[in-house]
Parts: C-alpha cells; sequence; structure tokens
C-alpha cells in the first residue's frame, strides 16, 4: 500500500512535466538528435537551438552545418511571421496579428524589432479599446436618455407600471455609473465636444457642480466666438463705444466691450484713471441692465407658459440665456420647455389622410351627361 500510494504523486509529477515540456519532452531520455528533430517539426527553433547548445550531439561536424541550417531557417520563419503580423494589422485583425508575434517569440530566437512590433501593436490595441468602449458609453447614454424620457411621457398613460416596456427603475441604475465614464471622458476633450459630453452626462444625472462648469464651458466658448476687440484702442474709445451701446440698449455689444476689462494702472494719473473710472461705472450698468433684462424675459416667458404657449416661452428664455448664461432661473425654465416639447412630440399622433370617394370623380375629370329618358 505504502508503494502503490508513493507511486501516484510521482505519475502525476512525471505527467505535469509531459505536460510542461510539450512534445520535445514526450521521451526525457531520447537521444539529443531525436529530440532536436522533434523540436524542429514542431517548428519550435529555438527549442532546437537550445538543445544543440546544452547536449553538443554527435557528430559535431556535422551538426555544426545543422545549426546553420536551422538559424537560416529560424531567421526565415521570423520574417514570415512579420510579414503575417504585418498583414493582419493592416486589416485591422490586430488581436490576430498579436497571436502570430506571440507564438513566434515562443519558437524563434528573440528579436528586438518583433518585441518592439508587439508592444507597438498592445498600444494600438488598448487605445481602439479605449475608444470603442468610449463610443459604446455616449451611444448607451444617449440612448438611456431617450428611454427615460419616453417611459416618463407614457407612465401616466398606463394603469399599472408592469404595462410599461421597460423598468424606470431599473434602467435609473444605469444613470450615475455613465455619467461619472462621461465626465471622465470630458476630462480629456477640449471644446464643443468637451461640453457635449458634459450636456449628456448632465441630462443622465443632474449635478450643481457640473451645471457650474457647463455654464463656464459655455461662456469661454462665447467669448472666444466673439469678434476680437481691437488691440491698442485707447481708453477713451473703448468708453465712447461701450456708452453708445448702452445708450441704444445694445446689450450684447456692450457686454463685448465689457469683456475688454481696462486694466487697472497704480501709476496712472489724470486722464487715465478717470477712463478706468468711467469704465468700471460703464460696465456696472451694463450688469444692472442685463440682469434686470434677464429677470424680465423670465416672467415674459412664465407668461407665456402659463398660458400654454410654450414655443413662446422657449424663445423669451433662450433671449435671456444668450444675455445671462449663467442665470439660474434661466436654465432651469429652459430646461423645462424642452422637456414639455419633447413630450407633447411624443405624444403627437399623425392626423390621417383624407378618405377618398371612389364615387366621385376627380375634379379635372369632365363628367358624363346623363342619358336622356
Amino acid at each position: 500500500m505504502t508503494t502503490r500510494g508513493g507511486l501516484l504523486p510521482l505519475a502525476g509529477i512525471l505527467l505535469a512535466v509531459l505536460l510542461v515540456q510539450g512534445c520535445a519532452a514526450l521521451d526525457p531520455f531520447a537521444p539529443p538528435e531525436q529530440r532536436i528533430e522533434r523540436a524542429l517539426e514542431a517548428g519550435d527553433y529555438q527549442r532546437a537551438l537550445e538543445l544543440i547548445e546544452q547536449h553538443e550531439p554527435e557528430p559535431q561536424a556535422e551538426w555544426t552545418e545543422r545549426r546553420e541550417e536551422i538559424e537560416r531557417a529560424a531567421e526565415t520563419g521570423a520574417a514570415a511571421a512579420m510579414d503575417e503580423a504585418r498583414a493582419a494589422s493592416a486589416e485591422g485583425a490586430v488581436a490576430r496579428a498579436l497571436e502570430i508575434l506571440e507564438d513566434a517569440e515562443q519558437k524563434l530566437p528573440p528579436a528586438s524589432e518583433r518585441r518592439q512590433y508587439i508592444e507597438q501593436l498592445e498600444r494600438q490595441r488598448q487605445v481602439g479599446l479605449q475608444t470603442l468602449e468610449q463610443r459604446h458609453d455616449i451611444l448607451e447614454a444617449r440612448a438611456l436618455v431617450q428611454q427615460l424620457r419616453l417611459l416618463e411621457v407614457m407612465r401616466p398613460l398606463v394603469r399599472r407600471s408592469e404595462q410599461l416596456p421597460d423598468d424606470p427603475d431599473r434602467l435609473a441604475q444605469r444613470r450615475d455609473p455613465l455619467a461619472r465614464s462621461l465626465d471622465g471622458y470630458a476630462a480629456d476633450t477640449e471644446g464643443e465636444e468637451r461640453l457635449e459630453l458634459l450636456r449628456l452626462a448632465q441630462n443622465l444625472a443632474p449635478a450643481s457642480e457640473r451645471a457650474r462648469r457647463i455654464a463656464e464651458l459655455e461662456q469661454e466658448l462665447r467669448e472666444a466666438e466673439a469678434p476680437a476687440v481691437e488691440d491698442e484702442v485707447p481708453r477713451s474709445t473703448i468708453n465712447a463705444r461701450l456708452r453708445q451701446a448702452l445708450e441704444a440698449d445694445d446689450l450684447a455689444t456692450a457686454a463685448r466691450w465689457c469683456r475688454s476689462e481696462i486694466t487697472p494702472d497704480a501709476d496712472a494719473s489724470g486722464p487715465d484713471q478717470a477712463a478706468q473710472r468711467a469704465h468700471r461705472v460703464l460696465c456696472e450698468e451694463w450688469r444692472e441692465r442685463r440682469d434686470a433684462r434677464a429677470e424680465e424675459l423670465l416672467e415674459a416667458g412664465r407668461g407665456h407658459y402659463s398660458a400654454g404657449r410654450i414655443e413662446e416661452a422657449l424663445e423669451h428664455w433662450q433671449e435671456g440665456l444668450d444675455l445671462a448664461p449663467d442665470h439660474a432661473g434661466l436654465i432651469t425654465a429652459h430646461e423645462r420647455a424642452l422637456r414639455v416639447i419633447e413630450r407633447l412630440e411624443s405624444l403627437r399622433v399623425p392626423e390621417p389622410l383624407p378618405a377618398t370617394d371612389e364615387a366621385t370623380p376627380p375634379a379635372d375629370v369632365p363628367q358624363a351627361e346623363p342619358e336622356a329618358p
């Protein structure tokens, strides 16, 4: 019993060795020449060269020439593997190209060119996966926003939640994770692309901090698109144009000149100090009038909204946002009006086509005169 129990672990160890060594180690007691040939049959040139180094098979002269043949065959195999991998990569099959090169790494002598190409393909694969994952998340986020809005519109029309095509609570569980992913993607982008990602995240999971970032980015983009104020415009000219804009109640143009703040100069005296003070006073007037106008547009829009004139309300609130993009009341009202319009559009039933009366001929076809009795 003791002998048999001791043989079982030994058999397991030998089996593990055979699995690790592969075909070249199926017979560990075979002569080196035979094991070398088996390695060559398997295309494992690296293993064959290692066996030649380790065991120095006889006759040495013959195996010296044989080794040179194996090295040439290995070079040919390495070139073929690189060509095959490049062809696969050119077709977009990056994973297949990596498989080819990783198999070559195991069976062929080391090569710096092959190793560098493997690293390049691995980087390419990672970038491609990240890009596709980002696109997938964006598409899922857009679809989720539409699904939740549709279910919100459908909910009042059904008697039981089970009658809805999907479970709103289950869908809502994806909101926060997707919004966080979109925030991360936005951090790696700039300009309009960043703004689009942040808006999409905000539609999924509203957050005050994200709303602040959106407002700041919108302001930056508007300022970037605004006509640049002429360089080296005299301070008196800036104030004169600002005053003209205010007199004409052109608050948008006034905003342009107030964005070109006159830099305070501690050493300024006389007219320069007066120009600085005048500019501050004029811009303060512009801000007060802008805020007052924004409130007027907000209230006017509320009047249209209460009367059911949603489109008119939306126009007033959009005009107010153009003047004061950070106005919280206008932002909330504008978003609410957009949601209502979307709901109304989703509930709109197409008008039926007018029925055709086959007995009535078309107007342009002359009717036959009735026959005389």
